[in-house]
């Protein structure tokens, strides 16, 4: 079943959630796949304002509305799963694409906040690039597109699969790679990478006396 919304319009969301909940059932999963980069590349300062919003609008302001809609429904059962499609590009910094990037890097900080708020109440959320899948949106972002190496659409599939059916628990609030990351390896450090607070946005120290170091 397919209804459209604007995931920007916070109407529009919760009129969808609303139906798809009064179809089918209490939403079980949710995967944040709604993006956009900006029509053209343009340096920040070269950007058009209004395009480089729309950009942020999509990719950040969409995943808080859906969350924001399906969460307390998830919290009060005990249990659900919501996933973010984020990108590489939220923790590299791509001039020509600032939009994107800063809209990527906020969805991060998204993803482990929840997942602070979330601890205990049986609901997960991870965040998982899908690497470089061939679409609209990535055909011509990085140059002529028989040149670029493009990750099977199997690779993230998977890994949203492998998280519908719990596997990817252990991840919570973590970045993960589906085309880079080999998840059986992650799951087996799923212990040390909690430890050391790896796969989040955090501040790098600057010298060996920083106190936050």
């Amino acid at each position: 079943m397919a209804v459209p919304a604007d995931v920007t319009r916070r109407d529009q969301v919760r009129a969808a959630v609303h139906t798809v909940t009064r179809d089918l059932g209490p939403v079980d999963l949710l995967v944040s796949n709604a993006g956009l980069r900006e029509r053209a590349p343009a340096l920040p300062w070269q950007a058009d304002p209004d395009d480089w919003w729309r950009v942020v609008e999509t990719n950040l302001r969409g995943p808080f509305l859906l969350a924001h809609a399906v969460l307390p429904a998830m919290v009060a059962r005990g249990s659900g799963r919501v996933l973010h499609l984020g990108s590489g590009m939220g923790h590299t910094p791509r001039p020509e694409w600032s939009a994107y990037g800063t809209s990527k890097a906020g969805l991060g900080r998204l993803t482990d906040t929840l997942a602070v708020a979330l601890e205990g109440t049986g609901v997960v959320v991870v965040e998982m690039s899908p690497g470089l899948v061939r679409t609209d949106l990535t055909e011509t972002m990085w140059g002529p597109a028989d040149e670029q190496v493009w990750t099977p659409v199997q690779a993230i599939t998977t890994g949203v699969l492998r998280f519908a059916r719990g596997e990817l628990d252990p991840l919570h609030g973590r970045f993960v790679h589906a085309a880079r990351d080999d998840l059986d390896a992650l799951l087996a450090a799923a212990g040390q990478i909690e430890a050391r607070d790896a796969r989040t946005l955090r501040l790098r120290p600057y010298a060996d006396d920083d106190p936050l170091g």
